[in-house]
């Protein structure tokens, strides 16, 4: 029985699956453009990178926001 199985599963794998594109142009145009397309950067967000900080200090990012009332 396992075999069979085994069998039927491997002879589906074996069909084959629809071309991705056809006549070099892509079935999805729009999902092409979105993953092969060039990236959009804020650079004012891009300051804000702090993937190589050893600690994270604390209080907000932006100093235009108030610190939090430790009265509260």
């Amino acid at each position: 029985m396992r075999s069979l199985g085994l069998v039927l599963t491997l002879t589906l794998a074996a069909c084959g699956s629809a071309p991705v594109e056809q006549d070099k142009t892509p079935l999805d145009p729009v999902m092409t453009e979105a993953l092969e397309g060039q990236l959009m950067v804020d650079p004012d967000l891009s300051q804000q990178n702090m993937r190589n900080l050893a600690i994270v200090p604390g209080g907000p990012i932006d100093p235009a926001l108030p610190l939090p009332d430790p009265k509260s």
